[in-house]
């Protein structure tokens, strides 16, 4: 019998424990799952009520622990990072450091070490992991999940379950980079394009252990059940789920209403235009990135709206009184469907009383943040967009207002977060550490500053991501000069 694979989950909310399930269908896997405000709830057992597995009672990981250091205790073929994405906040690097540098994940053989696997929202999520631990593949994943963790340890689920996932080989697409010599070594002056440097002569071997360890990844996931499926460029993947998330999630979380609110047949006329243009920026920037028609076809766009409209209108009355339904498109309900899948779309059952969210009701995790005073996804849905668009230089008018307008409520909600007694004690750990985390360079110099200054509680000036657009801002602009706010005063 072959040695076990051991698989850590970090972030066991609803997303976590679906595939933490689905993975512990394989009959040698070990899940061990880090489950801190949510331990006392899931320790005797969770309740996975789903329209595409069924009712799950009392399920339990292989081990369920509160903390990093009880986790630490073995090495791991693959570390899943399901949490939220709040690099502002909580920097994926400094979340999985402990087990990427303990002597559990300090292999140097080519087929030997741990691989991590980001199942979150937004674009550029992995740059910074990379650049802080090129040794480590990363397995990028857009998940098509409609789930939601509730009180008691119980996780409600539709029918809605795929993850597109692709080993991540840097951004730019194919963009031919010549390597240039420092000191008799090659390096990329654009590191985004290939941060792993599996384009050097010497990274052919690891490029296809990572394409390998992808189809195994991939195939656990099948094997227990779920639906996987391996992207040859998971960038454009990434891009296409973001259509929808920095349009109608920005839009709604403004308004601070549903998507029914949003896309009803009054308010239409006015916000479809918006909607639309908004989406075209961010494709806008993807061309920009080398992202062509071929891997994200502009369809996506319409598809997207006629969606959303499909889905969530509201129902209107007939003349004889009985009430006419807007038809679901199979493509926003099927997990197997070709074509367009998901885009955060509620499943048919959603609409019953028990459903994680109404059809009608639906809001999109952005604006349930913000209703709960919680810090947003905003820097990986749209801060992101605008760094790789200031560095190519494609405007994007709406992205910026969205931004600005959405970063009002962030910095509040992070300088309360920052405050709270759980940031203090990671954040107090991780500046024990030296400034460039584990060679993270110009990026991780930044995040590492801004953590000394939240925990002293210093001011602080938002700033453009320096190691992508050499310093511009995100939103560009003349700035407003001292005399002139004077003068206004």
């Amino acid at each position: 019998m072959s040695a076990p694979t051991d698989i850590l989950i970090v972030g066991f909310g609803a997303v976590g424990s679906v595939y933490g399930w689905v993975l512990s269908q394989n009959a040698n896997v070990r899940v061990t799952a880090i489950a801190r405000s949510s331990y006392d709830d899931m320790k005797d057992g969770i309740r996975i009520e789903s329209e595409k597995f069924g009712l799950i009672e009392d399920w339990k990981p292989f081990r369920l622990v509160q903390n990093a250091d009880e986790a630490n205790d073995r090495p791991y073929r693959y570390i899943i990072c399901a949490t939220k994405c709040l690099p502002d906040l909580l920097p994926v690097a400094s979340i999985l450091a402990p087990f990427l540098e303990s002597q559990h994940g300090q292999s140097v053989d080519v087929e030997d070490g741990p691989t991590v696997v980001l199942i979150q929202n937004g674009i550029g999520i992995e740059h910074p992991l990379a650049t802080a631990y090129p040794q480590v593949p990363i397995i990028s994943v857009v998940a098509w999940i409609g789930a939601n963790l509730k009180s008691g340890g119980r996780v409600t689920h539709g029918s809605l379950e795929k993850l597109v996932m692709g080993l991540y080989t840097g951004e730019g697409g194919q963009t031919p980079i010549s390597p240039e010599f420092v000191e008799g070594k090659p390096f990329l002056r654009h590191d985004f394009a290939d941060p792993h440097g599996y384009r050097r002569p010497d990274g052919e071997e690891r490029l296809q252990e990572g394409h390998r360890r992808v189809k195994a990844f991939a195939d656990l996931i099948n094997n227990g059940g779920g639906h996987a499926v391996v992207a040859d460029e998971i960038q454009a993947e990434r891009y296409s789920k973001n259509i929808w998330n920095a349009a109608i999630s920005s839009l709604c979380t403004m308004s601070r209403c549903t998507v029914s609110d949003v896309i009803s047949q009054r308010c239409l006329p006015l916000t479809l235009p918006v909607i639309r243009r908004t989406m075209l920026e961010v494709v806008y920037v993807a061309r920009a990135w080398g992202y062509q028609e071929d891997v994200l076809p502009l369809s996506r766009v319409d598809d997207a709206i006629k969606l959303t409209i499909q889905t969530y209108q509201q129902r209107q009355e007939k003349s004889n009184g009985a009430l006419e339904t807007p038809n679901l498109s199979p493509l926003a309900t099927q997990p197997n469907a070709s074509g367009p899948l998901g885009y955060g779309f509620p499943t048919e059952a959603q609409t019953s009383d028990d459903a994680p969210e109404s059809t009608l009701e639906f809001k999109p995790s952005m604006l349930l943040d913000i209703e709960a005073g919680r810090p947003c996804e905003l820097e990986p849905i749209i801060g992101s967009l605008l760094d790789r668009a200031r560095a190519r230089g494609v405007p994007t008018p709406r992205l910026d207002m969205a931004y600005a307008a959405l970063k009002i409520h962030q910095e509040h909600a992070i300088e309360r977060y920052a405050s709270s007694p759980q940031y203090q004690a990671h954040i107090d750990h991780w500046l024990s550490r030296p400034p460039a985390i584990a060679g993270l360079g110009a990026a991780g110099r930044q995040a590492w500053e801004k953590a000394v200054a939240r925990a002293k509680r210093l001011p602080e000036k938002e700033k453009g991501s320096v190691g992508m657009a050499h310093g511009k801002d995100k939103i560009p602009g003349k700035p407003v000069q001292p005399e002139l706010m004077v003068s206004m005063q």
